[in-house]
């Protein structure tokens, strides 16, 4: 669970530390890729260049505070997986002694039943016997190893005897049973104490957690559209300081791809270091990125499959049009600094233009907080992941600098 402390912290940073952000909006053209959408406003421009930006001021968390609350949101939300899960075993475990409880309960009842009939028997018997002492001809047949009765006394006491073996060996079975229930019934008051401990303890979880979703929600409203916040310099030396591997196509260095980013981000008015921080959560920090799809285009179940593009730079492009699209519902192919990526929206200019300006999910995501759930991606923690590798570039270069 997530520290209290912690949730504080985020919250004075939060509401401490202000810095400005931009929120505009540029005119572009429409592509049909592989995502999905949502709502929000942004501005426009009617020149081949974006609008400048419409500054607003927003409250910033402190980096490594939003970093640490998204990755305890996380690890929060695979601990609700599992103890859904566990709660799930635990009702499953309680079905199971509830119906084992019913049915030695049903073998108990059926044995006392028989023993109390058998204890009749044996009174109607012995009563039978004392009745007829002189006649033991009519006595009763399942007496085992009765000789030279001659006296009703006698015959009774036998059958007595034999029929009071049977009624012991009911009474055993009988404890044995009863203390199997109880013993079942103890199980099962643990268990329903210990669903109820799971269940509280998701509860409590749940809201813990959809609390800190609202300070991320509120702190990851940063747009998609704007000024880059960093350098080339510093967004390259953080990477680097990472010392991970990678594979680029053309033999290309992290250093040179991310200044594509900053020029192609420039281009369209578009956050370049948080277009690069959406490409480390894709690519998994270009372990092997050689097909310069470095946003996941084109990846999703109802789609022909991932689209390769010629060169990194084209595989840039086509991500920094695709975010303003998000971002911008004014863009058009008109007002994009270059024709629209024929990798994702065909080779035929006139059609390229039409697909890109009647993009489905166009200004359905202005800022990064509303990425995922379906937009971008389905994966609902998906604007926490990116927003998460955007912070750590933050917090490195505030370090650095």
């Amino acid at each position: 669970m997530v520290a209290g402390a912690l949730v504080t912290v985020f919250l004075v940073s939060a509401h401490s530390a202000v810095a400005q952000d931009t929120n505009t909006t540029t005119p572009s053209s429409t592509a049909a890729p592989s995502t999905t959408t949502t709502t929000g406003p942004a501005t426009s421009s009617t020149s081949g260049a974006p609008a400048a930006p419409a500054a607003t001021t927003n409250p910033k968390p402190d980096p490594d505070a939003f970093a640490a609350l998204a990755n305890q949101v996380s690890q929060n939300q695979q601990m609700l997986v599992q103890l859904s899960a566990q709660v799930d075993q635990a009702s499953q475990r309680l079905t199971a002694l509830g119906a084992e409880i019913d049915t030695t309960q049903q073998k108990l009842d059926a044995t006392r039943t028989e023993m109390n009939r058998l204890r009749d028997i044996v009174r109607a018997r012995a009563a039978y016997i004392y009745r007829h002492a002189d006649t033991p001809g009519t006595a009763v047949a399942d007496i085992q190893h009765v000789q030279d009765i001659s006296a009703g006394k006698k015959y009774a006491e036998s059958a007595t005897e034999t029929d009071n073996g049977k009624v012991d060996g009911l009474q055993k079975m009988s404890n044995q049973l009863d203390a199997q229930r109880k013993t079942l019934e103890d199980a099962r008051a643990s268990q329903q104490a210990e669903k109820d401990r799971l269940e509280n303890a998701k509860d409590a979880l749940e809201a813990l957690t959809a609390h800190q979703k609202k300070l991320l929600d509120e702190a990851g409203a940063i747009p998609v559209m704007g000024d880059a916040e960093l350098t080339p310099d510093q967004v390259t030396a953080w990477f680097e300081s990472r010392d991970v591997k990678y594979r680029l196509a053309g033999g290309i260095s992290i250093g040179d791809l991310v200044q594509l980013y900053f020029d192609e981000g420039k281009a369209e008015h578009v956050r370049p270091e948080l277009a690069f921080a959406q490409s480390i959560i894709e690519t998994g920090s270009f372990g092997n990125a050689m097909d310069s799809n470095f946003a996941g285009i084109g990846a999703c179940d109802s789609c022909q499959g991932e689209p390769t593009f010629p060169t990194p730079q084209d595989g840039v492009r086509g991500q920094i049009q695709l975010l303003r699209n998000y971002a911008d519902p004014t863009s058009r192919a008109s007002n994009l600094a270059n024709p629209p990526s024929p990798t994702i929206y065909g080779n035929d200019p006139v059609v390229a233009a039409q697909l890109y300006d009647s993009f489905f999910a166009k200004g359905s995501a202005p800022t990064w907080n509303v990425m995922g759930n379906g937009n971008w991606a389905t994966d609902p923690g998906y604007a926490q992941k990116v927003l998460t590798v955007y912070f750590q570039m933050v917090s490195f270069a505030a370090k650095h600098s």
